[in-house]
């Protein structure tokens, strides 16, 4: 259990700081941009559009080099019964899925489930997956789990 925690940390580690890196990259070449477009006093409309397109992922949370990802259910905060649930969510076809450590493969339409068992109170779920061009995605969750007594 602890492997599986360092290793789910440590994955979350390095797509923080893929993130970081390809934040800056966005960024830096927005502001040149915006400086190039400030010397000459025009606005492409190609310029306009890449913006429309990167401003699209920025709000679905996802980056030039990101994978969307959705946990479908449980949702986020819920409250649950029972210590076994299982998770269901999409991305793309045959990306890798990891779940708190547990590994699966999205479907050909890019649904994934995993079985996970909950301990009493509340439960972090964390969610990153990979395709072979090396996009990553991730998405976050706490499920609540509440004993029937």
């Amino acid at each position: 259990m602890k492997n599986t925690m360092m290793v789910s940390i440590s994955i979350f580690i390095l797509l923080m700081i893929a993130i970081g890196i390809g934040g800056f990259i966005v960024f830096n070449k927005r502001l040149a941009e915006s400086k190039l477009n400030k010397e000459s006093g025009e606005i492409s409309t190609e310029r306009n559009i890449q913006a429309d397109v990167l401003e699209s992922k920025e709000k679905m949370n996802v980056g030039e080099n990101s994978l969307q990802l959705q946990i479908i259910s449980p949702s986020d905060q819920s409250t649950v019964t029972s210590a076994y649930i299982t998770l269901r969510g999409k991305t793309i076809s045959g990306a890798e899925v990891f779940i708190n450590g547990k590994e699966t493969i999205a479907d050909v339409n890019g649904d994934f489930s995993v079985s996970l068992t909950l301990e009493e109170g509340d439960n972090p779920i964390m969610a990153v997956a990979n395709d072979q061009e090396g996009n990553v995605g991730e998405a976050e969750i706490t499920v609540y789990y509440e004993t029937a007594e």
